[in-house]
C-alpha cells in the first residue's frame, strides 16, 4: 500500500494481485480526507488492516462484530483533528455501506441491517451502556464501596442491554419485574433504581440522551417485602459470646461483648478509637457514624469497663480493637461481621439474625425496662421518632443514658 498526493489530498492506494482482479479489479484506492502526511498514514494502516487485508486475504464479511466498531469508536473519540475524526467517520461509513452492498448482493438482509449498526454502533449514534461509567464514577462524590456498588449495577444492566438505547422505558419496566421475580427484595431494587437514575441523570447531562427510561418507575408490587432482623434474646447473646471464647476467637467475643452493653452498630465499634474512649468518665464517643443521629456519647456500662480497660491497656491512640484488617474500602468489620456470620450459623440461626440483632436486643431490652423511645434513640443513635424531640432536643445527658443503660440485664 503506498500514498499519494492529489489536490492537496492524500489518497491510499494498493495493487491487487492478479488472481483477484476479476473480484476487486486492478487497485484498490480511497481518499483518506487529510492534506497532514502522518494523519494520512495513520488512516491508511487502519484501512488496510480493517478493510484491504481482509478483502486480499478472502476474510472479507458482510458484517462486522462489535469489537470492531469500538475500535472504530475509539479512534474517533480520539482524533487529534476534526479533519481526522471526519475522515474515519467516513471511512466507517464506506465500509459499512460495501458490507451492506454485498450483504444485499447475497440476499442476506440482516447482515445488511448489521453493517448499518456497525456504522451507528462505530460513530456514536448508538452508545455502549457502559462507555461513560468511569466518567460518571469520576465524577460523583461517593466513597469507595458506594462507587463500587454503583459499578456492580450498571455492569449488571449491560448484560443485560449492550446500548444506552436499547433501555427504553418498557424495557426498563419489564427487567426490573426480571429482579422482582428473582427474589430481589423492594428495598434492593429502590437501592438499584437510584444508582441507575443516577449514572442517566449525567448522561443526560452530558447530551448523551435525552431521556431517563427509569423515571417514574418504583419497585414492582410483586417485589418480595425485606424482612427486618429479628433480635436475639438476651440468653442466646451470652451463648453466642461463649461459643466465640470457646472457639478461641477472643476478638469476636470481645466484639459482641461492645455490643451486648452499649447497642452500638458493628461498624461503629470496629471503627471505635482509643481516643475516643474515656475510661475515667466511663464512656465513649461515636464519631464515624451512617447518619448524623449515630454521632453521640454512648456510657461504659459497668459489665464492660473490664473488656474496655483490657482492650485499651496503656494505649493512647489505634483502635481498640486493634487487630482488625481493612478491606479494600477501608472498613474493618468486614472480616469479623463473617465470623459472627459463620458463629451463628453453627449456633442455628438463619437470615434474620444478623450482629445487628445484638442491637435489637439491646433495644428490645430497654424498652421492657420502661425506658423512653427517645432516650434508647439517643443511646444508639437512631433518629429521634417525635417531631418536637427530633428538631428542638440537644438529647439526653450523659448520666440520664447511663441510668437508663443501667438497667441492661443478661443471664451471666
Amino acid at each position: 500500500m503506498y500514498l499519494v498526493k492529489r489536490h492537496q489530498t492524500y489518497w491510499a492506494l494498493h495493487d491487487v494481485p492478479r488472481r483477484l482482479h476479476d473480484k476487486l479489479g486492478r487497485r484498490l484506492s480511497k481518499s483518506l480526507g487529510t492534506s497532514n502526511k502522518s494523519q494520512a498514514e495513520r488512516l491508511a494502516n487502519i484501512l488496510w488492516l480493517h478493510d484491504w487485508k481482509r478483502q486480499i486475504d478472502g476474510e472479507a464479511a458482510a458484517v462486522a462484530d462489535d469489537k470492531e466498531a469500538l475500535f472504530f469508536r475509539a479512534l474517533i473519540r480520539n482524533a487529534n483533528t476534526d479533519e481526522e475524526r471526519e475522515s474515519l467517520k467516513d471511512h466507517v461509513g464506506d465500509l459499512a455501506r460495501d458490507r451492506a452492498e454485498r450483504a444485499l448482493t447475497r440476499g442476506d438482509e440482516a447482515a445488511a441491517d448489521e453493517a448499518i449498526r456497525f456504522a451507528h454502533l462505530a460513530t456514536g449514534r448508538i452508545i455502549p451502556l457502559t462507555e461513560h461509567l468511569d466518567e460518571w464514577l469520576a465524577a460523583i462524590d461517593d466513597t469507595d464501596k458506594t462507587k463500587a456498588m454503583k459499578r456492580a449495577e450498571v455492569l449488571k444492566l449491560g448484560k443485560q442491554f449492550a446500548h444506552v438505547q436499547d433501555v427504553g422505558g418498557p424495557a426498563a419496566a419489564k427487567w426490573l419485574s426480571g429482579l422482582a421475580k428473582g427474589g430481589a427484595s423492594a428495598k434492593t431494587i429502590g437501592r438499584i433504581l437510584s444508582f441507575l437514575r443516577g449514572y442517566w441523570k449525567y448522561l443526560r447531562e452530558q447530551g448523551i440522551t435525552a431521556a431517563d427510561p427509569f423515571a417514574g418507575l418504583s419497585p414492582p408490587s410483586t417485589a418480595r417485602k425485606g424482612k427486618s432482623w429479628v433480635p436475639f434474646s438476651p440468653t442466646q447473646v451470652v451463648t453466642l459470646k461463649k461459643l466465640a471464647a470457646k472457639e478461641g476467637d477472643k476478638e469476636l467475643a470481645d466484639l459482641i461483648d461492645l455490643g451486648m452493653w452499649s447497642g452500638a452498630r458493628i461498624e461503629e465499634l470496629c471503627a471505635l478509637k482509643v481516643a475516643e474512649v474515656g475510661l475515667k468518665g466511663k464512656a465513649f464517643s461515636v464519631s464515624d457514624a451512617k447518619t448524623e443521629a449515630g454521632i453521640r456519647e454512648v456510657p461504659i456500662h459497668e459489665s464492660l469497663l473490664p473488656t474496655m480497660r483490657r482492650l485499651i491497656g496503656d494505649r493512647r491512640d489505634g483502635y481498640v480493637l486493634a487487630d482488625l484488617k481493612p478491606n479494600k474500602f477501608g472498613d474493618r468489620s468486614n472480616a469479623i461481621g463473617k465470623r459472627f456470620g459463620r458463629l451463628k450459623k453453627a449456633a442455628g440461626f438463619g437470615k434474620s439474625h444478623v450482629f445487628h440483632s445484638i442491637r435489637k436486643t439491646v433495644v428490645t431490652l430497654l424498652e421492657n425496662a420502661g425506658v423512653s423511645e427517645n432516650l434508647a434513640a439517643d443511646i444508639v443513635g437512631h433518629e429521634k421518632p417525635r417531631i418536637t424531640y427530633g428538631l428542638y432536643s440537644g438529647g439526653a445527658t450523659l448520666a440520664v443514658k447511663r441510668a437508663a443503660l443501667a438497667k441492661l440485664r443478661y443471664p451471666m
